[in-house]
């Protein structure tokens, strides 16, 4: 029997390494950057202003996408050089925000943190176009399911950690320094990494790039996925982001908080690591049912919440389809891209699932017209939940090829 074809594990644990770091960045930068700043004293509305520019320029990488799949960074290649540059700029970045005051100079620290997450949007999406590029359709559901989990368990970690550490030192400037010069010290993993692998054999530029290619995204089951990535997205996001004022309005303490978030987060690594292992036992149909169904009842399941092991064991189930769902579009998303253009039209799909931004102040209107009522919105969340299994058919569809044969 023939062995099925897999990425190389070079370039696997290449892969993981970058995944992994994006975790340790947003563990931070989501998690901690708000209250730096405004423990420096910066006006919180004005900190609300800042750290959405900063999430805007994630949700805008995929415009990096086509300058790596068109230009050759200096002939060293399209892949692994702006890999390169975005782990040195999101690393000088971050170096950058441990140096400057926020209050004092705003404007610098803000474009400060936009080149860092600027720099993590420049080395995801090229890694992603490198991911395209090498793995082969029988491996996507492993590659996937490896890198997810890399990433939810180093977002879990880093929080944990970061949180204990910030705890001893006290946040703001010249307090918790220590703790951006690691972030910007886990980059030289994947940097070192970086000398092993080679850059993807490709054809001559102007024989392989085409921008025709972005017709791939017009077609019926690409628009579907769009739609799939974007409604499960803001679905799961707009609970996730709330939950923790839930467990506030049911007077759990804000340790309990955070045990709940590091729980759901090992729910995500656990939902995605188990796509690989049932992949080739559960058809496509099968593992968006298992996805959708699981994000439905989980997501109106909080109602349920009554004490700190009910909370822990929801939350678990919750993180778990959700890691579910992020891996099975994921490997959606490459199965859909063009090769032409792997950066490019991958970024887009993945621009479907940053949509999921949205999910918290969609989940924060809809809780102010239910007059603060958790229970309503959390289960109607659930049955909203339930409408994507409509575009089931349409996704469960035996793919077409991507481009067209010379």
């Amino acid at each position: 029997m023939t062995a099925r074809p897999k990425v190389p594990q070079i370039y696997l644990t290449f892969f993981a390494s970058i995944y992994a770091l994006q975790g340790v960045t947003v563990a931070y930068l989501l998690n901690y950057n708000k209250k730096y700043m405004i423990d420096a004293g910066v006006d919180p509305r004005t900190v609300a202003f800042v750290q959405s520019a900063v999430l805007m320029t994630l949700v805008l990488k995929f415009l990096l996408g086509p300058i790596s799949d068109r230009v050759n960074l200096l002939g060293l290649g399209h892949r692994r050089p702006y890999i390169v540059l975005g782990l040195l700029i999101e690393g000088s970045a971050l170096v950058g925000l441990s140096l400057i005051h926020p209050a004092r100079h705003l404007a610098a620290y803000a474009l400060m943190a936009v080149a860092s997450i600027g720099g993590m949007s420049l080395f995801d999406t090229c890694c992603d176009g490198m991911v395209v590029d090498v793995t082969p359709p029988e491996d996507r559901s492993r590659v996937q399911g490896t890198l997810m989990v890399s990433r939810f368990l180093a977002t879990m970690i880093c929080t944990f950690g970061f949180g204990a550490w910030i705890e001893q030192t006290g946040l703001g400037p010249g307090r918790s320094s220590g703790v951006l010069w690691t972030c910007a010290s886990m980059g030289l993993i994947p940097l070192t990494l970086s000398m092993f692998v080679r850059e993807p054999i490709r054809a001559f530029d102007h024989e392989l790039f085409h921008w025709s290619a972005l017709r791939v995204m017009v077609r019926p089951r690409s628009l579907a996925i769009l739609g799939f990535g974007a409604a499960y997205g803001i679905i799961g996001l707009g609970v996730e982001f709330n939950l923790p004022l839930y467990y506030d309005a049911l007077h759990f303490s804000q340790g309990d908080v955070g045990r709940f978030g590091a729980i759901r987060y090992m729910g995500r690594a656990a939902g995605a690591s188990l796509l690989p292992i049932l992949a080739t036992r559960i058809s496509l149909k099968g593992r968006l049912t298992i996805g959708i169904l699981g994000l439905a009842i989980t997501a109106a399941a909080q109602v349920l919440v009554c004490d700190g092991w009910s909370a822990g064991a929801l939350a678990f189930v919750f993180g778990m389809a959700n890691g579910w769902d992020d891996a099975v579009f994921c490997v959606l998303a490459m199965e859909a891209s063009d090769p032409r253009m792997a950066a490019s039209t991958y970024a887009l799909f993945m621009a479907a699932s940053n949509l999921s931004v949205a999910g918290d102040a969609l989940f924060a209107q809809a809780l102010a017209t239910a007059q603060q009522n958790y229970r309503v919105v959390l289960a109607s969340a659930g049955a909203l939940a339930l409408l994507i299994l409509a575009i089931v058919p349409i996704l469960s569809r035996e793919p077409k090829p991507t481009h067209d044969k010379p």
